[in-house]
């Protein structure tokens, strides 16, 4: 009967840690991002085929890149992303592309193409281009823990931009569960300047 009480105090408290997680994370990708950033940094993710493409959730965070750098034009951007074992070219290459097609002049987008994690991707970044005033782009679930991480590799004039996903996209869906582990696993581990 006791362990059965302790079992139930365990799953309440973990349903409690990621239903006020996610809220944080909510709340947190609600924020506004300063204007005319030295550089805006676009975190990769994944890409799919071959040629290799953008899925839908890059594309997100690459259409809410591409219309802040219209809105100020003197900003400069980082791409970031290596290539995966699954990936048949380096994510930061098909976002340069992808930026490039909106309309973004490649001689403002810079190329990060050795990270694998996000805590690498702003270090590499940083040593591409220095950032100074930086903005960084990813989608509204990983807001958070991207900046908490760009503070901690070192990148203190920081804001973030979300690109929010609809709940009908099903990545949402695996983002309310995974983001509240990664963001325990980075706050706890995740030290690269350390």
């Amino acid at each position: 009967m006791k362990i059965l009480k302790l079992f139930n105090y365990a799953v309440i408290a973990i349903l409690g840690y990621f239903i006020v997680c996610n809220i944080i994370i909510f709340i947190y990708a609600q924020q506004k991002p300063i204007n005319n950033a030295d550089t805006l940094v676009v975190l990769g993710s994944q890409v799919v085929g071959t040629p290799a493409m953008a899925p839908l959730t890059l594309q997100i965070r690459l259409d809410v890149a591409a219309t802040y750098l219209q809105n100020n034009p003197n900003t400069k951007a980082v791409v970031c992303g290596g290539q995966g074992k699954d990936e048949s070219a380096t994510e930061a290459s098909v976002m340069f592309n992808y930026l490039v097609n909106q309309g973004i002049d490649a001689s403002r987008i810079y190329i990060e193409d050795k990270s694998t994690r996000t805590a690498q991707q702003f270090i590499y970044a940083n040593e591409v281009l220095p950032l100074g005033k930086t903005v960084v782009v990813t989608n509204d679930f990983h807001l958070l823990r991207s900046v908490m991480l760009a503070k901690r590799s070192g990148v203190t004039d920081v804001s973030g931009l979300s690109a929010p996903l609809r709940f009908s996209n099903f990545d949402k869906y695996i983002a309310m569960i995974r983001e509240p582990l990664a963001l325990a696993n980075s706050w706890l581990f995740d030290h690269p300047k350390n």
